[in-house]
């Protein structure tokens, strides 16, 4: 199975959920305008994923140093000794006792989490599967991370994005501890919240708090999004913009791999066409999905989508459920409504556009609680809602 296009014809989405249903093994390209990202699945779950922006040994010891787990001393030596050796620079690391392992792989596969993630954001792009009977592994592997975890994730953090952006336009910004940090109800405020709001110190850039908190780049940016809202936190100095650029100029679209340019036969026109029909066919029927979203409200393919909004609603649920019993156990009551859980979150809507609800029976926690979202029709009570705990 090949499969290759731009996102304009097929989202990212889309094709994680095909590789995932058919259980693929096989190399997923992915081609944006910042980075270029080879994701590894093995049987429909991603296993490795490999960047062209930064070597993963390079920025795992950007963090090591930043996280103060490693001096900038000790990584030169390593680096040193790696030059003879020709070893990989987790395995020096780990033999000499500066990290342990299990820390190292845990990092690790946190910024490749990170990584893969970050396509769901790219509004352009190409894309290019090529299934196989089996991967080379000898870089390592991860996980795995499953395609429907994998979807559930990457959608929310589309979601949720937007929010982030809009408190935090720049990675290069600077914040201190704001003046209504001490109104701050902690019993509101989350781990993450917490550990972000120890390290502000009005020098650090977001990028250097989102690297020494372990958290990976999007919760920690989640985190001090909601800390900027509450008024926690307050930026030092205007907002870092970038320098003047001229007006970009047309880019051809990438291609991979590359051709050279020789004239086509006559015949392949006919070809191509003939392949893409029998292409769509073969996705219509066999899996049931609309590659070139030729007919975008098809059945097929509003059946799909919702199959993938489902998940996304039920990984919410999840979320919610645990925050609401959070809520109860702090305050001794369940909240009236999502609002009433403070600053971690706002009114949140589910992903057909409907927003999520709580209901109880009674007061204090003598009642059942249950979080619910009304599903594609948006309607409380029918027989497509998605519910969370007793109802």
């Amino acid at each position: 199975m090949a499969l290759e296009g731009t996102f304009k014809d097929f989202h990212i989405a889309d094709i994680v959920q095909l590789i995932g249903l058919q259980r693929k093994t096989g190399i997923l390209t992915l081609e944006g305008e910042e980075d270029t990202l080879t994701v590894t699945f093995q049987d429909g779950a991603v296993v490795w994923v490999q960047s062209t922006l930064l070597s993963w040994e390079q920025r795992m010891a950007q963090i090591l140093v930043s996280r103060g787990l490693v001096t900038p001393a000790q990584l030169q030596e390593v680096r040193n000794v790696q030059k003879e050796s020709k070893k990989k620079l987790g395995s020096i690391l780990t033999e000499r006792g500066l990290v342990q392992k299990k820390d190292w792989d845990g990092l690790l596969t946190l910024e490749m989490e990170e990584a893969v993630y970050r396509p769901f954001r790219w509004t352009a792009g190409r894309y290019r599967f090529v299934s196989q009977g089996s991967v080379d592994l000898a870089e390592g592997k991860i996980g795995p991370l499953g395609a429907e975890n994998l979807l559930m994730e990457g959608i929310r953090r589309v979601d949720e994005w937007p929010m982030i952006l809009e408190k935090l336009p720049s990675t290069a910004m600077v914040f201190k501890v704001g003046s209504r940090v001490g109104k701050l109800n902690p019993k509101q405020v989350g781990p993450g919240d917490v550990k972000m709001l120890d390290l502000v110190d009005g020098k650090r850039t977001v990028q250097d708090l989102a690297d020494m908190s372990g958290l990976g780049e999007f919760e920690a940016m989640r985190a001090l999004a909601s800390l900027v809202t509450a008024g926690a936190i307050t930026s030092v100095g205007p907002v870092p913009t970038p320098a003047p650029v001229e007006a970009p100029k047309a880019r051809a679209a990438p291609i991979l791999p590359a051709r050279a340019p020789t004239g086509p036969p006559p015949w392949i026109g006919r070809l191509a066409w003939g392949v893409a029909a029998a292409w769509l066919v073969a996705s219509l029927v066999l899996f049931r999905v609309e590659p070139l979203a030729l007919f975008p409200l098809s059945p097929l393919r509003l059946a799909s989508l919702d199959r993938v909004r489902a998940l996304q609603a039920q990984a919410d649920l999840a979320e919610l459920a645990r925050d609401v019993d959070g809520y109860a156990a702090a305050m001794g009551e369940y909240p009236t409504s999502l609002e009433d859980l403070g600053i971690r979150r706002r009114p949140i809507q589910d992903p057909w556009g409907h927003p999520y609800q709580v209901r109880r029976a009674g007061t204090g926690l003598g009642g059942p609680v249950s979080v619910i979202s009304g599903g594609p029709d948006g309607r409380i009570g029918t027989a497509d809602d998605l519910v969370v705990g007793e109802q």
